[in-house]
C-alpha cells in the first residue's frame, strides 16, 4: 500500500500524540525511563497540547499515512520566536517524527519536502530547526538534505538544560 501525504486536523491530535510520544521515547530514553522524560513526554505530547497546535492558523502539520495508520508527521511554525536573532523570519520545523520500523523508506524525507514547499508557499525564505546535539542521525539527515548547522541552543526540561544544534536552510534567494 502506498504512502499518502496530507495536512493534518484537530481530529488527528491523539493518533499524532501517540506517535509523537513513542518517538520521543525511543529518541531520549535510551537509558531506560527517568521521571523528567515520563513527565515531558506525558505533558507536552498530550493529545489536547497537539489539537490546540493543529487549530493554530500559524502551525501545519504534514501527515504521512499507510493504509489510514500514522507512520509520521513534520510540525512547522510560520515566524516562531527563534533563540537566534534573525530566525523568526522564517518557519520553524518543530518536529519531524517518524516511527523507528519505517525509518531509511525516504519518509522523513518526503515530510521534510512538503514542510519545505509550504514554507515556500507562505513566501518565508528558509526552514529552521534545532536538533539535540547527541541525534546524530537527525544531524546527518538534515546534514545531507542540505541543511547547514548555524548556531547552538538549549532544550531545557525537568531541571535539565540539554545542548542543541540550530540547523537553517536557504529555500527562497532574497
Amino acid at each position: 500500500m502506498p504512502l499518502h501525504y496530507r495536512l493534518g486536523q484537530p481530529a488527528d491530535a491523539l493518533c499524532i500524540s501517540g506517535l509523537a510520544t513513542q518517538v520521543f521515547l525511543d529518541t531520549y530514553a535510551t537509558d531506560g525511563m527517568r521521571a523528567d522524560l515520563a513527565q515531558e513526554a506525558l505533558t507536552v505530547y498530550a493529545p489536547a497540547r497537539f489539537e490546540t497546535r493543529l487549530n493554530d492558523p500559524a502551525t501545519r502539520f504534514v501527515l504521512a499515512e499507510r493504509d489510514g495508520h500514522l507512520q509520521g508527521f513534520a510540525e512547522i511554525v510560520a515566524h516562531a520566536k527563534g533563540p537566534m536573532p534573525g530566525l523568526s523570519a522564517g518557519t520553524e520545523l518543530v518536529r519531524l517524527y517518524v516511527q523507528r520500523h519505517a525509518h531509511r523508506r525516504g519518509i522523513g524525507q518526503a515530510l521534510l519536502q512538503h514542510a519545505e514547499a509550504l514554507t515556500r508557499e507562505a513566501g518565508q525564505p528558509f526552514l529552521w530547526l534545532s536538533a539535540w546535539v547527541e541525534n546524530h542521525r537527525a544531524r546527518g539527515f538534515y546534514q545531507a538534505q542540505g541543511y547547514e548547522e548555524v548556531g547552538i541552543t538549549h532544550y531545557e526540561f525537568g531541571g535539565n538544560a540539554y545542548e542543541n544544534r540550530l540547523l537553517q536552510k536557504q529555500l527562497v534567494q532574497g
